[in-house]
């Protein structure tokens, strides 16, 4: 196409008449939300003071605030936007309940200003899965609106990875719910399920108002509401102060306490584990201290450690395996490492996924102690 021609095209466009603009939506602000100026404009808050309720072991030594996000999709790019921010606090009346909420996506700046401002008010900041989600989201929306600088907040500690340290082998799945349900004894009534909250507040932005948007808000003031329960039953079992412990929940605080440099707490953890004895997890815990006494030296310790071991216990391939090692490569004892390979392949299923490394063990065992034995048939004749 010549050079005029497109210019008479282009000049063709721009007189194109402009489409009519749609009539204003006028959108309805959720009841119990009250307007607060900010430097950026108007933005929505809620304020509630909840009693605290009896708490099952000691309070952080730091008052944190306790935050939760809502947002119109769980992808967490550019494109997903924060709709509701709550944040719950201790004070000396009670529960600090604080709700943000973006009533026109215009007035996003006054919305993170003012979620920057109640994160602030505490030491601390806890948050379910927030340094996955919740938090590079509102650094990302912060970029977005163009906000000066970064969004600050105090130090920030996931609840979702010590709970998945700490109950990794009681719960098969790690939500909110679960845990609410099974640690927490709590039962939401009439909860609005989480893949419809970003409908909620989209259907609210098309027409106005929405009818599932107020059961949206109160899902993620419950959020936070069981993080502060959460956090304190948390700091409970770190404490080792959990009247209903078991095996297995000492041997995850035991790893978990030795992960995060508690030796000697972890020490304690994991020998109350393996003195319980009631089942695979205490085997676990003791075969754990053996292995480190044995890189101490302390190697007959190590060895009353094993002699306490279940039996049934140690024929799961897990601890089979684990076992066969410590004797194989800390204590140097061949002839009993053979046996409990030996031990464990005869109970294993023949489609077993550990049959391969099991036999695989087996065979080296039996190749070095042929070779042990044909030394020492050579030191005898010299």
């Amino acid at each position: 196409m010549p050079p005029s021609a497109l210019r008479d095209r282009l000049a063709s466009l721009g007189r194109t008449p402009a489409p009519a603009r749609r009539p204003a939506i006028e959108r309805i602000v959720p009841p119990g939300f009250e307007a607060v100026e900010t430097a950026h404009g108007t933005a929505w808050r809620y304020a509630d003071v909840l009693p605290p309720g009896r708490l099952p072991g000691p309070a952080p030594a730091v008052p944190h605030a306790y935050l939760d996000t809502e947002t119109t999709g769980l992808s967490g790019g550019t494109g997903t936007q924060v709709f509701a921010a709550a944040v719950c606090r201790p004070v000396e009346a009670g529960l600090e309940l604080t709700q943000v909420f973006l009533a026109d996506p215009a007035g996003e700046p006054a919305f993170l200003a003012l979620v920057q401002e109640e994160l602030a008010r505490a030491g601390g900041v806890a948050t379910y899965n927030g340094s996955r989600f919740d938090l590079p989201l509102l650094r990302t929306r912060w970029v977005m609106a163009r906000m000066p600088g970064e969004l600050e907040h105090p130090a920030h500690v996931d609840l979702l990875n010590i709970t998945r340290a700490l109950l990794r082998y009681r719960l098969e799945r790690c939500t909110l719910r679960v845990v609410e349900e099974r640690l927490l004894g709590f039962e939401r009534e009439d909860d609005l399920a989480s893949a419809l909250v970003p409908e909620a507040y989209l259907g609210y932005l098309r027409h106005g108002w929405s009818p599932l948007l107020p059961r949206a808000l109160e899902h993620n003031r419950q959020d936070v509401v069981s993080l502060y329960y959460l956090h304190s039953r948390l700091l409970h079992r770190l404490s080792g102060q959990d009247p209903w412990m078991e095996g297995p929940d000492w041997l995850a605080l035991g790893r978990y306490l030795f992960r995060t440099g508690r030796r000697a707490d972890g020490w304690r953890a994991l020998r109350n584990a393996a003195e319980l004895g009631d089942g695979p997890e205490s085997a676990h815990a003791a075969l754990l201290l053996a292995r480190r006494l044995a890189r101490r030296r302390r190697h007959r310790a190590a060895e009353r450690l094993l002699a306490g071991v279940e039996r049934r216990a140690t024929r799961e391939p897990r601890l089979a395996i684990a076992r066969a090692r410590l004797l194989e490569w800390s204590l140097g004892d061949l002839a009993s490492a053979r046996d409990v390979v030996t031990e464990a392949l005869a109970d294993l299923a023949a489609d077993s996924p550990f049959r391969t490394d099991l036999e695989w063990r087996l065979q080296r065992l039996e190749r070095k102690l042929l070779v042990r034995a044909a030394q020492g048939v050579r030191q005898k004749r010299e």
